[in-house]
């Protein structure tokens, strides 16, 4: 059997146009940031096998740091800018 290995960037990616279809426009410029997209990816993958368990002991801070990076990436991606290192 074959292992699947999970692509933290595009679930991240994937994940967040799902809840922000305002950034959809703004997809192209995630590679600029793809730490941060990785970072969402696995907190949404923690956060949502914590809502399958029932686990709520932690759940609620993983649902606030998939909001504040959720707001930092549309921050990112509608800037103005043509990318992360501007003068």
């Amino acid at each position: 059997m074959q292992r699947v290995e999970f692509d933290s960037f595009r679930y991240g990616l994937a994940s967040l146009l799902v809840r922000r279809p305002n950034l959809r426009a703004s997809a192209n410029k995630a590679r600029w940031w793809a730490d941060i997209v990785e970072e969402y990816g696995e907190a949404v993958r923690c956060r949502d096998r914590l809502r399958a368990d029932g686990d709520s002991d932690i759940l609620e801070d993983y649902e606030r740091i998939c909001g504040e990076l959720e707001e930092e990436l549309e921050g990112c991606l509608s800037a103005d800018a043509a990318g992360p290192y501007r003068s």
